[in-house]
């Protein structure tokens, strides 16, 4: 979720597996079983129905163990909310987006950090949660910011995203530096999409990529 945000983690997964695994052949990775919710309830901003969201998440990680997944990765930071209770339906494990972007956070030694996410993963506090817990500091983005970041989200969403886009998340991101962020959390799959570490000198924490190795590691260890 999204089906970009859910291809552009396949594609890091394959990538980083022929770059830090030296895979070559169909063999050297893992199997994995790719299903494409098409989640009513929701839109850029993130829930708009919360129980029905949850209904189907359940019976969407049902589907993924029913087919013979060891382990589960959700392409999708604000569904991250329902984890417990995805993960309570289920025998095997879900390796949450959240814990790993925040663990590779601490382990990088940053102590505040600007959070660029859905409007739904920002009020929520789906990630200010787990940072307080790792004594890490959070810096939200304004309401103004955060309906640009909605609009930037729907673009990447519809395959619209330009220019005009990855230089807004630029504005954005300078500003949190400006009030002391030492690096910027990518909260939502679909923010990569329109601006990556090439476009700046500032540290982002690609939520994407983070659980994308995370994932190798789990399933080739």
């Amino acid at each position: 979720m999204g089906p970009l945000a859910s291809a552009n983690l396949y594609h890091k997964i394959v990538k980083i597996a022929q770059e830090m695994y030296h895979a070559e052949q169909d063999t050297d990775f893992p199997p994995m079983i790719i299903y494409n919710l098409p989640l009513l309830g929701f839109d850029e901003t993130g829930f708009v129905e919360l129980a029905s969201v949850k209904s189907q998440l359940i019976a969407g990680v049902k589907k993924l163990e029913s087919a013979g997944s060891d382990f589960v990765i959700v392409a999708c930071n604000t569904v991250h909310h329902f984890c417990q209770e995805m993960q309570g339906a289920i025998k095997i494990p879900i390796i949450s987006i959240i814990e790993e972007t925040v663990k590779t956070v601490d382990k990088k030694g940053l102590k505040v950090i600007g959070l660029l996410s859905s409007e739904s993963t920002n009020k929520l506090k789906i990630y200010q949660k787990v940072l307080d817990y790792y004594a890490i500091k959070t810096l939200s983005v304004t309401d103004k910011q955060q309906k640009l970041l909605n609009e930037v989200i729907l673009h990447v969403m519809s395959g619209i995203q330009d220019e005009a886009d990855k230089e807004c998340l630029k504005i954005i991101i300078y500003g949190l530096c400006k009030q002391g962020a030492q690096g910027i959390v990518f909260g939502c799959t679909e923010l990569p999409l329109a601006i990556s570490q090439n476009d700046t000198d500032v540290v982002l924490l690609d939520s994407t990529e983070i659980i994308a190795k995370s994932a190798l590691e789990y399933a080739l260890k």
